[in-house]
C-alpha cells in the first residue's frame, strides 16, 4: 500500500485505504521513542480488522517517526498530529489508539468529541484525563505492565473497560483477542456518528 503525506507543519507519513462504509478508523501507534510506529503488530491487527469490517482506515507516523517531519514533542505535538489525521479522515471518524497513542487520543478529547477505543492505555506511565461522559471504550490485558487497571477505573466507567486474561502490554501472540472486541465496539459506535 503506497504511503502519502497528510497534515501541514509537520507533514506526516500515512497510509490510507478507503472503503464504502463512510466510517474511517484512525489508528495511532505506541511511543515514538520506544520503537513505536504505524507498522506495529497491534496497529496492523487493528488495520486488518477494520478494513475487513468494511471501514476506511488511516494509520500514520507521529512527528519524528519514519518519514514524518518534526521531532518528538512529549504528547503536545502528537495531539496536533492526531487532529490533522482526523481532519483528513472527515466527520465520520473513530480513533483506535494503542498505548502512547491511546493517551494522545484521550488528550484530544478535550478539544474534539470523537469516539475512541483505547488499547492498553498506559495509565501507570501517563496521567489520563477523565473519560467519563465521552464515547470511549478500553481494552487491556490482565498482565499489562503499563496499564494500572485501578487508575483506569478512576477515569473511565468500569462497564466500558475490558480486561483480557493473560495478555500483556505488547499483545504478541494474543492479537486474536482484538478483532471480535473491535467488531463489537464499532457496531456500538456506528450509530453515534453524524
Amino acid at each position: 500500500m503506497p504511503t502519502l503525506f497528510i497534515g501541514d507543519n509537520p507533514r506526516l507519513e500515512a497510509v490510507y485505504e478507503e472503503k464504502p462504509s463512510g466510517m474511517c478508523v484512525v489508528v495511532t501507534h505506541p511511543h515514538s521513542l520506544m520503537g513505536g510506529d504505524m507498522r506495529n503488530n497491534v496497529v496492523m491487527t487493528v488495520w486488518d480488522t477494520v478494513i475487513g469490517l468494511g471501514c476506511s482506515a488511516l494509520r500514520f507516523n507521529f512527528r519524528g517517526v519514519g518519514r514524518s517531519e518534526g521531532r518528538f514533542d512529549e504528547g503536545a505535538g502528537e495531539t496536533r498530529d492526531l487532529a490533522a489525521a482526523l481532519d483528513f479522515a472527515g466527520s465520520r471518524a473513530v480513533v483506535v489508539g494503542y498505548s502512547f497513542g491511546s493517551w494522545v487520543a484521550s488528550r484530544l478529547l478535550r478539544e474534539r468529541r470523537v469516539p475512541c477505543v483505547l488499547i492498553s492505555p498506559p495509565t501507570a506511565l501517563f496521567p489520563f484525563p477523565s473519560l467519563e461522559g465521552f464515547d470511549t471504550w478500553s481494552v487491556t490485558g490482565s498482565r499489562d505492565q503499563f496499564c494500572d487497571v485501578k487508575a483506569l477505573e478512576a477515569v473511565q466507567d468500569r462497564e466500558r473497560i475490558t480486561v483480557a486474561s493473560g495478555v500483556d502490554h505488547f499483545w504478541f501472540g494474543s492479537e486474536g483477542v482484538l478483532p471480535p472486541f473491535l467488531a463489537e465496539k464499532l457496531e456500538i459506535i456506528r450509530p453515534l456518528l453524524p
